[in-house]
C-alpha cells in the first residue's frame, strides 16, 4: 500500500514538510523528504497535534 499524504506549513523559506514529530517537530524544504501517513486523516491528526504557532495541514502526497 502506498502511503498517501503528509504535513506541510508556509514558512518565510517556502513550504516546509515535516520529517518526524518526536518531542521537537523537524521539517525540510523538500517533500521527498517528509514522513508519509497512510492517508489524509492520519496526516490531520498528526498535523492538528502540532502546538497553535506550528500550525500545518494534510496534503496528497505527490508519488
Amino acid at each position: 500500500m502506498a502511503f498517501a499524504a503528509v504535513v506541510a506549513r508556509t514558512s518565510p523559506q517556502g513550504m516546509e514538510y515535516l520529517v518526524r514529530d518526536t518531542g521537537r517537530a523537524e521539517w525540510a524544504l523538500s517533500a521527498q523528504a517528509a514522513a508519509r501517513f497512510q492517508n489524509l486523516r492520519e496526516a490531520t491528526r498528526a498535523a492538528m497535534r502540532l502546538p497553535g504557532q506550528l500550525r500545518a495541514y494534510a496534503l496528497p502526497a505527490v508519488s
